[in-house]
């Protein structure tokens, strides 16, 4: 994957989404008491930020027009590079015209510089809106599913959604060293990241036809998958 496609993908995949909420607030706007928390213990629920970027299916389109942004970018630069080649060629051809071939290459290269800077200006605008809109998406999703499952809070966490990145050495340091609190355990429904994937897809299948996600997911909730 393109390095700067990694960045937008890594940009999406910190989005932060904490609902915070208690049984006063509900009851006090209407809320059914089988909803609220009993005994006075809250209900907490975790969402994997990774699994709803991936299946999220307006996520996915934005990520590829993300790349249909760059294609005629890497056209131009890939033009302009063997531009480049065939004057470092030619100067060994023609070492009497180096001067004026020189001159043609630090033209290319200058080029290149506002090639680059063009991709860069459009990747920082284009993430920077998608970022935004993402995370008000899952964020009010959140609060939805939350609401309407009883729950009082929704802590994030952010896990690959495959067997082979979950037990990468990466990514096991990365949650070894990580501050913010990580599940080690939690036990079968209390993830909520598939039911927000379905609000989400089901408000954006309104608008857009569906896409199909990417496959090869580990099930969510319950312990890590086995090696």
């Amino acid at each position: 994957m393109n390095k700067k496609l990694k960045l937008a993908a890594m940009a999406a995949a910190m989005l932060a989404v904490t609902y915070l909420g208690n049984s006063w607030i509900r009851a006090q706007n209407g809320a059914p008491k089988a909803a609220v928390a009993a005994e006075g213990r809250s209900r907490v629920a975790l969402l994997n930020i990774s699994h709803v970027i991936k299946n999220y299916q307006k996520a996915v389109a934005l990520n590829s027009e993300m790349k249909e942004l760059f294609t005629p970018l890497q056209a131009k630069t890939k033009a302009k590079n063997a531009q480049l080649e065939a004057l470092a060629k030619e100067v060994q051809l023609k070492p009497d015209q180096r001067d004026n071939l020189e001159k043609q290459a630090r033209i290319l290269k200058r080029e290149l510089e506002d090639i680059s800077n063009e991709a860069q200006n459009i990747i920082t605008k284009k993430q920077d809106d998608m970022v935004v809109l993402i995370y008000r998406e899952i964020q009010d999703a959140a609060q939805r599913t939350a609401i309407s499952h009883g729950y009082d809070m929704v802590l994030h966490y952010n896990d690959p959604t495959t067997s082979a990145e979950y037990w990468s050495p990466a990514n096991i340091v990365r949650k070894m060293q990580a501050g913010a609190c990580m599940p080690i355990y939690f036990a079968p429904g209390i993830d909520i990241s598939a039911d927000v994937v379905n609000s989400l897809n089901q408000a954006y299948s309104r608008l857009a036809p569906p896409t199909t996600p990417a496959g090869g997911l580990i099930p969510t909730g319950g312990t890590a998958p086995k090696k």
